[in-house]
């Protein structure tokens, strides 16, 4: 057992205001994918607001990781917005129907209300309760999908693409109606006094150009992102699944705090190209490494991504570089953990 000389909360806060700390901070990328880790089903925690308090409570009393949070999933705002969603017993929500099928029906479309809509409310009682319950020991955050992701299960994300070519403006309203539905859940969960941040998938380059981000998914990105600001005082952090290489330079210039990257995407050059601005997060390899390697492939990339990321200017954090799959033994985890306090003890050494 490697004895820590800061709480995690203590650890936060000090790497935020750019004092020294006793080790990087670790952060893996968990929720709905370590329910079996408590015994319940998927399906069961999507629908409960104590279980995702306990999923987590229970996660940090094991593993003493240095931030907490609740997400709505990919999909949580398009449902309460009319998306048909799926809960699997043991895997993660999944678009069963959009809101909309056709592109007339996009001015119909309801801006949602998160004490009422869909799944929302369950969602901010969880981070309530979560909150109550490690504030004191441990950053609480809320994650969301940015609004192009969140667009993408309100019409299906074929839609999304074909209509982003045949009907522009078309799609420049749902962008509007989507980012304000995002808005009105910021302003609820922002009075829960937790931090904010976005899950972006369906913004990565693997998916659309550069181009396309620029004129369909920033404008209400930085919507978003000012209303964090404005209700929270703090900036967002972002994470990117896939490549995002190409964007990198607009969303850091769109106001986030961090960027998380996938493990698509190299950590050095990350570092290069923005860590001078933002804090950098990543990027072990959640399936590669956690779930199907060894404990010796594990601390070997965790190794890496250490030795790549420490000195980043404005400051890093380890992380996976996407959500630890499904029925990941938590022991896999602990042996994150365990080889992110090895390596990571402040000053890095990098003789090791």
């Amino acid at each position: 057992m490697i004895r820590e000389e800061m709480t995690p909360k203590e650890r936060m806060e000090a790497f935020s205001r750019g004092e020294e700390i006793d080790r990087i901070l670790c952060v893996p990328d968990m929720g709905v994918t370590m329910v079996p880790f408590i015994g319940v089903t998927a399906r069961e925690y999507y629908h409960s607001a104590e279980l995702m308090a306990n999923l987590e409570i229970a996660l940090f009393k094991r593993l003493r990781h240095d931030g907490v949070s609740i997400s709505t999933s990919l999909r949580g705002v398009a449902e309460a917005m009319g998306a048909k969603v799926g809960y699997p017993d043991y895997g993660v929500s999944y678009l069963i129907e959009p809101a909309i099928k056709s592109v007339d029906e996009i001015e119909s479309l309801k801006v949602v209300n998160p004490l009422k809509d869909g799944n929302l409310p369950t969602l901010i009682e969880a981070i309530r309760l979560t909150r109550d319950a490690l504030m004191d020991e441990v950053d609480v955050g809320a994650a969301m999908s940015g609004p192009f992701s969140v667009a993408a299960s309100v019409v299906g994300t074929e839609n999304l693409l074909k209509w982003m070519v045949k009907y522009p403006e078309r799609v420049h309203t749902l962008m509007e109606i989507v980012a304000e539905s995002n808005n009105r859940y910021i302003e609820e969960v922002a009075k829960l006094g937790v931090s904010i941040g976005f899950a972006d998938p369906v913004s990565s380059n693997s998916l659309i150009s550069p181009k396309q981000f620029r004129e369909f998914s920033l404008p209400a990105l930085k919507k978003n992102i000012n209303k964090i600001k404005e209700k929270t005082g703090s900036a967002p952090g972002i994470h990117i699944c896939g490549k995002s290489r190409g964007i990198w330079e607009d969303v850091v210039n769109a106001g986030v705090s961090n960027f998380s990257i996938d493990n698509a995407e190299d950590l050095e050059e990350a570092k290069e190209i923005m860590g001078d601005r933002v804090v950098i997060t990543g990027n072990v390899p959640p399936v590669e490494a956690v779930y199907s390697g060894s404990k010796e492939d594990i601390f070997r990339s965790v190794k890496e991504c250490i030795r790549k990321g420490h000195d980043s200017k404005k400051g890093y954090i380890l992380s996976t570089g996407c959500q630890i799959p499904m029925h990941t033994p938590i022991e896999k985890v602990e042996m994150f953990m365990e080889a992110g306090k090895t390596y990571g003890k402040c000053p890095v050494d990098l003789k090791y």
